[in-house]
């Protein structure tokens, strides 16, 4: 059994996709980051960096916690065996893709989120988070022309990204002014995704 400490939001959305992609049994337990709670001692002792999502693996040999949304999603693709290739360029191909999903869009979006939603505007700031966003869908368009899922077959690599982009592929290209234009492979590769059974448990 794996208990899984979550707050509703994308990163927490992310591990539990893959939760479910796994097939691991698992119980959910709520750290409301409104109340501090991620701060409780209990809590850092599994995440350090004070941060959802988390989980801990309650094996036969003892607990392991794993904090980090890409390190979580490659435990649970190692321990199930399913989602990310067990060796070779092809693995290390997902784990590159999953970094960039994980740090470069993952840490851009947000950032143009909080920019952008301030009621007094910081000179700058959203067209500099703007421009790097549309940077980074235009790298995933190329991306999806080329390949069915990020890397060809869908994998751990797609989870993040995805929930990323699903909401805010559209805002971006408003904020953007229509920098980014159109996005076919990018939309055909969020409806194929979105289908899944596992991300429709999710919701």
């Amino acid at each position: 059994m794996i208990t899984f400490y979550t707050y509703p939001g994308p990163n927490s959305r992310k591990a539990q996709i893959m939760l479910e992609e796994s097939g691991e049994a698992y119980e959910t337990r709520k750290v409301d980051i409104t109340k501090g709670e991620q701060f409780d001692p209990a809590f850092l002792a599994i995440s350090p960096n004070n941060k959802i999502p988390a989980i801990v693996d309650h094996t036969p040999q003892g607990d392991v916690p794993v904090f980090e949304t890409a390190a979580i999603l490659t435990y649970l693709a190692e321990k199930s065996g399913r989602l990310l290739p067990a060796s070779g360029a092809k693995r290390f191909d997902v784990l590159a893709w999953l970094v960039w999903g994980t740090g470069s869009v993952g840490g851009t979006l947000p950032q143009l989120h909080h920019y952008a939603d301030l009621p007094e505007k910081v000179p700058g700031t959203v067209e500099r988070f703007s421009t790097e966003a549309v940077r980074l869908f235009k790298v995933l368009e190329r991306r999806l022309q080329q390949h069915e899922y990020i890397c060809g077959e869908y994998s751990i690599a797609d989870i993040p990204t995805f929930c990323s982009a699903a909401g805010w592929l559209q805002r971006v290209k408003q904020l953007s002014g229509g920098q980014l234009g159109d996005t076919p492979a990018i939309d055909r590769w969020l409806k194929a995704v979105a289908a899944r059974p596992a991300v429709q448990r999710v919701g």
